[in-house]
């Protein structure tokens, strides 16, 4: 018996080397595949941030540079039409571009013709053999609503007591009542006046900015020339100074309340961003002009209420007034561009001369802002 269980014990031995040899294998080969996939899907999560990471910074460079509208005549050359789409990718996207270990490459298109305003950033990103992608959805940070008005006011307007002449095929509507709209004649086309205009085309409110961390107001001397963004002193008198835009940045003019006795604005310069003059409040006593015989962007934004009495020309101006308490004039009246207001009262000879591309500046100041994140 005991003879026999030797001769039993070589081949147990055997099996069990061997056994143990297979599952040594197995395991190593498991761990070999497991260390590959790990590898393969760290390598992945790294091209699916350099994707990210690419697209966020395309995107970011498209918000800076670039306006979405393409309702304006010779508007901006940074008007992102499918033009300028394309030269974006073909000088700057359609290559590798190396970001930490990997490289990444990127297309931007369009959601027209159902969307043409929404832009796609996709991108795709490369570390070792592995590839990832990431898509930045963009949009306008305001609906875009063509402005095709010379006259718009969100509540009534009052012309009972004026003759108001509408050149240029603009139209005068109000989400209210028109009172004297019999007194408002138009010349080449327009019109007619329409009064309970539906709220839901409305332009979207430009906001008014925040200037609380602007610092001090800058004084305004006798013929001063104003070229950067900022505060300034209200204006007393008689006052006369000079816009000049340098860039193609926009350009921000603050006041609080604008109470001169008389007031010219000279607008030139060889930039072509938009010229945003801001107000809380303007009253004029006597007269009030712009002269922008350059054709620069100019935006009259007030805040709360505008007041004219005696002679007011806006020389190729948007007046922009859609919350102000009450906006009238009482005297001569001529503006180049077009008016938006909540209330306004003409009391006078009025005379518009509508223009479309001063008019869709609304559209203007539309920003893209970044809305999703898909694969």
């Amino acid at each position: 018996m005991i003879k026999n269980e030797r001769g039993f014990a070589l081949p147990m031995v055997l099996i069990l080397v061997t056994a143990l040899s297979i599952l040594g294998m197995t395991l190593l080969g498991v761990s070999v595949s497991q260390a590959a996939r790990t590898v393969h899907q760290e390598k992945k999560e790294q091209a699916f941030y350099i994707a990210k990471s690419g697209a966020d910074a395309i995107a970011s460079y498209i918000i800076e540079n670039y306006n979405p509208t393409t309702l304006l005549e010779n508007y901006n050359p940074a008007t992102l039409t499918s033009t300028a789409i394309s030269t974006l990718n073909n000088d700057y996207l359609n290559q590798d571009i190396h970001l930490g270990q990997g490289t990444f490459h990127a297309q931007v298109t369009t959601g027209a013709p159902l969307n043409p305003y929404t832009i796609f950033v996709k991108s795709i990103a490369t570390v070792g053999n592995v590839t990832n992608q990431a898509t930045l959805t963009l949009e306008p940070d305001a609906p875009i609503v063509p402005m095709n008005h010379a006259i718009f006011a969100s509540e009534n307007i009052d012309t009972s007591t004026s003759d108001t002449e509408i050149n240029n095929g603009g139209s005068v509507v109000a989400g209210g009542v028109i009172q004297g709209s019999d007194k408002i004649s138009f010349q080449n086309g327009g019109g007619p006046p329409q009064s309970g205009y539906p709220a839901e085309n409305f332009p979207p409110v430009i906001p008014f900015p925040d200037t609380s961390s602007w610092g001090d107001p800058v004084a305004i001397g006798a013929d001063a020339t104003i070229s950067k963004s900022g505060r300034y002193d209200d204006p007393t008198g008689v006052i006369r100074f000079f816009i000049n835009i340098t860039n193609d940045k926009d350009l921000y003019i603050v006041f609080n309340h604008f109470k001169p006795t008389t007031a010219e604005i000279h607008i030139s310069g060889a930039g072509n961003g938009i010229i945003n003059i801001y107000a809380n409040s303007i009253d004029i006593a006597s007269s009030f002009t712009i002269y922008n015989t350059s054709n620069k962007k100019v935006i009259l934004y007030v805040k709360d209420s505008i007041k004219f009495v005696g002679s007011f020309n806006l020389h190729g101006v948007l007046l922009y007034a859609p919350e102000a308490n009450y906006t009238a004039t009482s005297g001569s009246t001529s503006i180049t561009g077009a008016m938006v207001t909540k209330n306004l009262s003409l009391d006078g000879n009025t005379v518009v001369n509508y223009d479309a591309n001063i008019a869709n500046l609304i559209a203007g100041t539309r920003k893209f802002k970044k809305v999703k994140w898909s694969n």
